[in-house]
């Protein structure tokens, strides 16, 4: 199999050096773009830190701002990358990364179909909204679906190492479109360390796949697709066992998603609905230096979105969602194991810069809270609300 990869990253660098070999110098770079953009957020939280230091009180933890580059290097070869500086709160600190670099090049082109590759830092295609949750103007919300889009493995799912082969045909206003993944994650210890508290260390992506299918419009009528992503990690863990502290070396772990995703669009509505199941699952070779073999399944949760938004105007836009979480075991369900979040927002945009967003969340659960900015009891209360107010300027 590696062989057979190795093989087919030579024959696409090949051919893309072949193409270039005789190219004249005044063709390179070509259509230059840059972007960029900035956010704040306040937010206020009864009883729980999210996405912030907000228990309480008011706070101003969270901000995001992004540049965003691209070019036609040659031809058909483009490059597109963004990097990114994003706070959540003072436990996370400031991050500053490249959230994707990568290049693309189709292949093949028609009237009605293009198939191509792309190879760096990819932006990965999970589920409808993935690729397009970085700018606060691309997404619906402050706050993104937990249920989906998790924010406190956010780097961790957004982008990857390695090659996307991609293809689509259009059918009149309709498109099929087909890509499949083959990619090292990245990897985030801050975040994977919020996985099942696995307090991990040397955290290294081994390897993953993402395979996604979809059809139709994506501004007139029916839009759906169907993903397929499962992320592998070669990590040192510790875990207690009783009164001790277990440690192991040579442990990995992986995470599997399905999800299923429809929406209808309209010119001033639309309505979205998004359905997953997600597995994870840890294997520790050596139990407490003991030879043998652990492998456990925490079982899997099922998770799903409905969200349906109206546009007033070109400036006013409302929308209402109910967002679920839940993990499927054979016991009854802690609060830290469920999340339920009714939430109601509005949007104003008063020119194409700037946005204005205001949401107010009533959850119940504490399964989607980042546990580095939140002490849990079994006397807290799972019902809590929060509200959140945004300001977006991008250039």
């Amino acid at each position: 199999m590696k062989k057979q990869k190795l093989f087919l990253l030579s024959s696409i660098l090949f051919l893309l050096y072949s193409d270039f070999l005789l190219a004249d110098k005044s063709e390179w770079f070509q259509r230059n773009n840059w972007n960029a953009f900035i956010s704040q957020t306040a937010i206020y939280s009864s009883d729980y830190n999210f996405l912030s230091q907000s228990d309480d009180k008011l706070s101003l933890d969270l901000w995001e701002a992004g540049l965003l580059v691209s070019t036609a290097v040659k031809d058909k070869l483009t490059f597109s990358a963004q990097l990114l500086g994003r706070k959540v709160s003072d436990s996370s600190g400031n991050d500053l990364r490249i959230d994707y670099a990568f290049f693309s090049y189709p292949f093949y082109q028609s009237m009605n179909e293009t198939f191509g590759l792309r190879l760096g830092r990819i932006r990965s295609s999970y589920g409808l909204y993935n690729e397009t949750r970085d700018i606060p103007h691309t997404r619906t919300g402050i706050a993104m679906p937990q249920s989906i889009y998790f924010d406190m493995t956010r780097n961790t799912f957004y982008s990857a190492d390695g090659i996307e082969l991609f293809g689509y045909r259009d059918f009149d206003d309709q498109r099929l479109s087909a890509q499949i993944f083959f990619s090292k994650p990245v990897a985030d210890e801050d975040e994977t360390g919020e996985v099942e508290s696995l307090n991990p260390t040397n955290l290294e992506g081994d390897k993953s796949l993402l395979a996604k299918i979809s059809y139709g419009s994506e501004y007139d009528g029916i839009r759906t697709s169907f993903t397929y992503y499962r992320p592998e990690y070669k990590v040192d863990v510790s875990f207690p066992v009783g009164a001790m502290t277990l440690e192991d070396k040579d442990a990995s772990f992986y995470s599997e998603s399905m999800i299923t995703s429809l929406e209808y669009n309209q010119f001033d509505w639309s309505v979205t609905a998004e359905y997953l199941r997600h597995k994870f699952a840890t294997k520790i070779p050596v139990l407490g230096g003991i030879p043998g073999s652990q492998i456990k399944n925490k079982g899997y949760e099922e998770a799903f979105y409905v969200q349906g938004l109206y546009r007033f105007s070109e400036q006013w836009e409302t929308y209402l969602r109910y967002d679920s979480t839940e993990r499927h075991i054979d016991r009854s369900l802690q609060d830290n194991e469920k999340w339920h979040d009714i939430n109601i927002g509005a949007s104003f945009r008063p020119n194409e810069n700037w946005l204005l967003r205001t949401e107010i969340h009533y959850i119940e659960g504490l399964s989607r809270l980042l546990s580095r900015d939140n002490v849990f009891s079994s006397a807290q209360d799972p019902y809590w609300t929060t509200a959140m107010f945004q300001v977006a300027y991008k250039w």
